[in-house]
């Protein structure tokens, strides 16, 4: 049996497809989450649909926190990989957050809240908390930054920073203040 040209040309780009096909379900089937997303980042009460989409692929999530008198340190880590951080620190006041982020958390924001009180980027992000505005001598510093493998998403990374500070906020962070 004779295949005309028009044929052939179409058995081949069946063919084609079919393998890029093939080939991508294997990829996503070996790539998948074997740990559960936590309902808690490190002692906050913050939903889990929004650290899962920095997590990558892997089998096993840890989280690590750190504190001292002054700073406050988050480390969640995928298979002992860190992949997200999340910190607070008490600063001198009145800095702008776009500042702080730039020259002490070495962040590189791209966009700024309307009102200035945070600024972010598809990797890290930056909420300023007034405890100055309370009638305190410092201002509370929140970031939020994705490492090592974790997944950049600047829209997922506002809605983070936003939920963040609004849950931060609860705990009234500034009444601790010495």
């Amino acid at each position: 049996m004779k295949i005309s040209g028009g044929y052939r040309v179409a058995i081949l780009l069946l063919a084609t497809l079919t393998s890029v096909i093939g080939c991508g379900t294997e990829k996503n089937e070996r790539e998948y989450r074997e740990y559960t997303v936590p309902e808690s980042l490190c002692s906050t009460d913050i939903d889990a649909e929004m650290i899962e989409p920095f997590l990558p692929p892997g089998k096993e999530i840890d989280q690590t926190e750190e504190t001292d008198r002054i700073d406050w340190f988050c480390r969640v880590s995928v298979d002992e990989k860190s992949v997200f951080m999340l910190t607070w620190e008490w600063w001198e006041p009145d800095w702008p957050t776009e500042r702080f982020a730039v020259r002490q958390a070495y962040a590189t924001p791209d966009r700024k809240s309307a009102d200035g009180t945070y600024v972010h980027s598809k990797e890290d992000a930056v909420a300023a908390v007034r405890c100055t505005e309370q009638g305190k001598d410092w201002d509370i510093f929140l970031t939020a930054r994705v490492r090592n493998g974790g997944v950049p998403n600047a829209e997922a990374m506002e809605r983070f920073i936003v939920a963040y500070r609004d849950e931060f906020m609860k705990s009234d962070p500034c009444a601790d203040m010495r």
